[in-house]
């Protein structure tokens, strides 16, 4: 008399339930991460570069100061302050970008000089940092963005704000991918207001103004800053 097969013991399906139920839990997270890429989602302190551009209304991307000379005859400053810590950082000063900042991107051909900045040392950050921002303009400063050319006032520009996006030290697992073998970075583009201008033609480098408008997608992305404080809109 033969023996019987032996029953199934279940053992692959029970395991094949288990890793499906561990899926169902780590693609909700995952897409989470994903969708939030630049929360401060457990966020320590941490030493990072910094990012910013200047919040001239109605600027979305590119804006460039034609007189570079005007531009940096005046001063700019960073403080950032919070309970444990205010330190006010010099950008430029009587003509001279100070040491460890540098203008974002290349030199432009046309000799004008961007509204950006960034760090080439890193910077104590937290994530509910307090930022402010001051421009010394010594003269009126004209520029000229994709759709527009204006003027920015002399005198005194001030907005406070915190980062819009942190990376670098979380523990996100996605960050593993995005941050790659490139340092922490702070960025700061969440602001309370913006800088008025005045517009002396409707027609930039790209051509005539076209619609700004933000998709919704940046407007839900886009508006809060690491602080969850409210970000108000530059357009």
């Amino acid at each position: 008399m033969s023996d019987s097969a032996p029953a199934p013991t279940g053992g692959h399906s029970r395991t094949l339930r288990v890793v499906l139920r561990g899926l169902g839990w780590a693609v909700p997270l995952l897409l989470l991460f994903w969708v939030t890429p630049f929360g401060a989602t457990f966020a320590p302190a941490a030493e990072r570069t910094l990012y910013f551009k200047l919040p001239i209304e109605g600027v979305r991307y590119h804006w460039t100061f034609l007189d570079p000379e005007a531009f940096l005859s005046g001063e700019l400053t960073l403080r950032i302050m919070n309970k444990d810590h205010d330190q006010t950082l010099v950008v430029f000063r009587d003509g001279k970008i100070q040491d460890g900042w540098k203008m974002i991107g290349d030199p432009r051909p046309d000799g004008s000089f961007y509204f950006g900045f960034e760090t080439t040392d890193r910077v104590r950050t937290e994530p509910d940092d307090s930022l402010i921002i001051t421009l010394k303009a010594t003269k009126d400063l004209l520029g000229r963005g994709p759709s527009s050319e204006g003027v920015l006032s002399a005198g005194i520009h001030q907005v406070h704000g915190t980062y819009s996006a942190i990376y670098g030290k979380r523990w996100n697992p996605l960050e593993l991918i995005m941050m790659r073998d490139e340092p922490p970075v702070a960025y700061m583009e969440c602001w309370a207001d913006v800088w008025p201008i005045t517009i002396t033609k409707r027609e930039g480098w790209k051509g005539t103004e076209q619609d700004n408008e933000p998709g919704l997608f940046r407007k839900m992305t886009r508006s809060r800053g690491t602080d969850l404080s409210a970000c108000e809109s530059h357009f």
